[in-house]
């Protein structure tokens, strides 16, 4: 008899509607219908927007469709492949476009439950300042990312360059340097990063050891414990920054350079520094932008060095928003709020890029 009476008040905790909730299903269901639209008319939006935006795409998409005709068995062999793309990544993006204005969270034991509360997600990044604070930091760390990229990986890139001599032993020299900076890149991220943090220990780290020897145990600290230290701690991490990845786009440009320009520059009575002014900067800008929009795009959404190494902490001293959508998302159960922060990262992701594809056809017109 008890467990029937348990069955029963299960049976109606589930079942149970309000006047209340009905509207609420009814007001969720209008707004999956209005999003849906909302998300196709701003596909065509954005369509008709690149088209304004670059002439060349008109042509550029009569061409797609008219190659897509000639080749469509190929096409149709294709079509399993991107219907798994689309429901399995993009559906989840749509959802959380939708999920970005509701009050989803831990709390709600079934999506009945779950209701639309408008731009209350968008206004708690602004009132509760934990996502402005990780904006700052953000900046913060996106400038110094900037300044290490488009140092030390183009002065290694320039060295390796100005070693091209005739001599085969030039040529082994700067195929061993070339080696001995692409070699970091089989290294795993995480585990570079828990070397910083060990390096950073303020008990047996690498650091403070080497202020002990040099006599200067006065500059000792809790690097990443310290609301000072912490965030030019992780802005340290990495030194000398030789970036592989990008030293070998900048040495990919440089070797791409004609000979010819050199040898005309040469013969006006040109100097390696005014080569590196006006050959070598000119002709590598196109590397130069296309790394300065990945490491804009990763700097939004990365946080797992800082997660790894401080967690965010000392207090909000290394907060970052990617780690804020994190927390948000896995400590506190607020999924509507965890998908407004990504909506926003989003936008600023795609406004980043529509700005760099616009300077580049500028600069091919």
């Amino acid at each position: 008899g008890q467990s029937h009476c348990f069955v029963v008040t299960l049976s109606t905790d589930l079942y149970e509607f309000s006047a209340q909730r009905l509207d609420n299903i009814g007001r969720m269901a209008s707004m999956k219908s209005w999003s849906l639209w909302a998300i196709i008319a701003s596909a065509v939006l954005l369509t008709a927007a690149l088209i304004v935006t670059f002439p060349g795409s008109r042509d550029l998409g009569r061409r797609f469709f008219v190659s897509m005709h000639r080749n469509r068995t190929a096409y149709l062999m294709l079509l399993p492949s991107i219907a798994l793309i689309l429901i399995f990544n993009y559906y989840n993006v749509f959802q959380a476009f939708y999920y970005a204005f509701t009050d989803w969270s831990l709390n709600t034991r079934t999506m009945r439950e779950v209701n639309f509360v408008g731009l209350d997600n968008f206004r708690k990044m602004i009132t509760e300042g934990y996502f402005l604070l990780g904006v700052k930091n953000l900046v913060i760390i996106m400038l110094c990312s900037f300044a290490k990229l488009l140092t030390i990986p183009v002065l290694l890139a320039e060295l390796v360059f100005a070693m091209r001599t005739l001599t085969g032993k030039s040529s082994k020299r700067r195929y061993w340097f070339r080696l001995l900076l692409v070699v970091p890149m089989v290294v795993p991220g995480v585990v570079s990063t828990l070397m910083w943090k060990n390096i950073f220990d303020p008990n047996i780290g690498a650091l403070n050891s080497f202020l002990d020897v040099i006599g200067r145990s006065e500059w000792k600290r809790s690097w990443l414990g310290d609301p000072k230290t912490a965030l030019g701690s992780i802005i340290a991490m990495g030194f000398p920054w030789v970036n592989s990845f990008a030293f070998l786009v900048f040495y990919g440009g440089l070797i791409n350079i004609p000979e010819d320009l050199f040898e005309a520059a040469k013969v006006d009575g040109s100097n390696p520094f005014w080569n590196f002014f006006h050959i070598h900067l000119p002709l590598i800008s196109p590397q130069i932008k296309m790394l300065v929009i990945t490491t804009f795009i990763s700097s939004v959404q990365d946080y797992g060095g800082i997660y790894l190494l401080t967690a965010g902490g000392p207090g909000t001293a290394t907060y970052v928003p990617g780690l804020e959508l994190y927390y948000a998302a896995t400590k506190f159960g607020q999924y509507g709020y965890a998908c407004a922060m990504g909506l926003v990262m989003f936008v600023v992701i795609l406004i980043g890029s529509m700005l760099n594809l616009r300077m580049r056809t500028q600069e091919l017109n």
